[in-house]
């Protein structure tokens, strides 16, 4: 009795917080595509290539610092080499050389000669260098072209950015009218189902005729299907918002904004195309002008360049032991410049150079037909959104319109001097311009979505 009431006091005391857990998240439009800019993939991937180009753009800035590195070495011979030259003192040095290298020199040395040899049996050598490049064309060009490549860079992130915001734009708003069209077609099976229930209960009176009824129940039931149907379309509707999002699949939300159609006016339809304002025409216009630093990388390629470079060590040599106490290490430092002149390379810095001018040439062209490209875009999107609100005004005037018919058949059938066959005749037509009317309504959202692409207001 204690453990069961002690497990109902833990679920009492747990229930606030798992009501909190499951309340839906309430997005606005704003809200939506603000999560998406921070946890879509797409964009976290855009960041991370942003940041990978400007870990890049700093080595490039690391080629006019200085350079320094340290190394050793441990050279042991095995066997050494000696000169031979005419023996005029080898009998003072056998009496006094000690040297174990000298000594198996000797031992195998021709008559009438006198074996040199300067190699020790153990050689160390630490040694620091350092150099820094004073002068080259190529780094230069690739220091000035820094701050475009930043800007390319986040010119990238930008461009993933409005393509985030128009398909988050896109999945909220096809909810929105999938929302709507749920709605009327809940109103539908209510009034139809309202009416099978009065036709039924005038049958069983005895006034209606079964097939009345029959009609009435098929209607329905159709109707019933439809809505399942719509439903699992709004269910995977809001799917396709969270993905594009990036927010778990599992998390409820609801949508905070309406479908205004109103929204649907023709003000964005007189609104001029600025090509600038588009991502894609700033991104080309940025490659151009890095390919423009290209070519004049190549050109300057047959300038000279000119470096300074120094080093400093110590040797150690040792004839018996590695690291003998007796040897001491010898200092050895040296300093200097290099200047290398290019004077043929077998015209390969020429072809290098039309081969970035025939890219940079190409790149113009494509400006061209960018822009071409985005004002056909720009002014189909127009085109689309004007015919697109005509076809809404006019289904949304068939829609009333058939709405009043069933409205006048049903008054009539319940009067007794209409058939339920006209009533439902009536309803089809309705349930047709209904579903007209919606795809007018999303036809003229999307198409609308499409025009403030087009004009770069993403």
């Amino acid at each position: 009795m204690r453990r069961l009431l002690y497990s109902l006091s833990l679920i009492i005391t747990l229930l606030p917080g798992i009501a909190r857990a499951q309340q839906p998240t309430a997005l606005r439009l704003k809200d939506a595509v603000d999560y998406a800019l921070k946890n879509q993939a797409k964009i976290k991937n855009a960041r991370l290539d942003e940041l990978s180009n400007l870990a890049r753009n700093k080595e490039v800035a690391g080629l006019a610092l200085p350079k320094v590195n340290a190394s050793a070495g441990i050279t042991y011979a095995a066997l050494v080499a000696a000169f031979q030259v005419p023996d005029f003192i080898s009998g003072v040095i056998k009496g006094a050389v000690k040297n174990d290298a000298q000594t198996d020199v000797f031992r195998n040395t021709p008559v009438g000669t006198l074996p040199l040899a300067f190699q020790p049996k153990w050689t160390t050598n630490p040694i620091i260098e350092a150099s820094q490049i004073l002068f080259d064309p190529s780094v230069m060009v690739a220091l000035q072209a820094r701050e475009k490549v930043e800007e390319l860079s986040a010119k990238a992130v930008e461009k993933t950015e409005q393509d985030v915001r128009y398909d988050v734009t896109r999945a909220y708003y096809d909810i929105l009218v999938a929302e709507k069209r749920k709605t009327i077609l809940d109103q539908n099976v209510i009034r139809i189902g309202q009416m099978e229930h009065e036709t039924r209960v005038t049958y069983d009176n005895g006034v209606a005729e079964k097939l009345d009824v029959d009609r009435l129940t098929v209607s329905l039931n159709n109707l019933k299907t439809e809505q399942i149907r719509i439903n699992q379309l709004i269910g995977i509707a809001y799917m396709a918002l969270k993905f594009q999002m990036g927010m778990p699949l599992n998390t409820p939300v609801t949508l905070e904004d309406s479908l205004i159609e109103e929204q649907m006016n023709a003000d964005l339809i007189g609104r001029d195309l600025d090509v600038k304002n588009r991502k894609e025409f700033q991104l080309l216009t940025l490659q151009k002008d890095l390919q423009g630093y290209d070519l004049k990388r190549y050109k300057l390629g047959g300038l000279p360049t000119l470096a300074a470079f120094g080093n400093f060590g110590y040797t150690l040599y040792n004839q018996g032991r590695l690291f003998d106490a007796a040897d001491e290490w010898q200092k050895n430092a040296l300093v200097g410049v290099k200047l290398t002149v290019p004077i043929f390379d077998g015209f390969q810095r020429k072809n290098k150079v039309k081969q970035a001018q025939f890219t940079l040439d190409k790149t113009d062209n494509d400006l061209q037909n960018l822009k071409l490209g985005l004002e056909l875009e720009t002014i189909s999107a127009r085109i689309n959104l004007q015919s697109s609100i005509a076809a809404l005004e006019n289904q949304r005037a068939n829609m009333r319109l058939a709405e009043e018919v069933y409205r006048m058949s049903s008054i009539k059938y319940k009067e007794g001097v209409g058939s339920s066959l006209e009533v439902l005749d009536a309803e089809s037509a309705l349930k047709e311009a209904q579903v007209n009317y919606f795809g007018a309504l999303y036809d003229a959202t999307t198409a609308r979505i499409n025009l403030q692409k087009a004009l770069g207001e993403f």
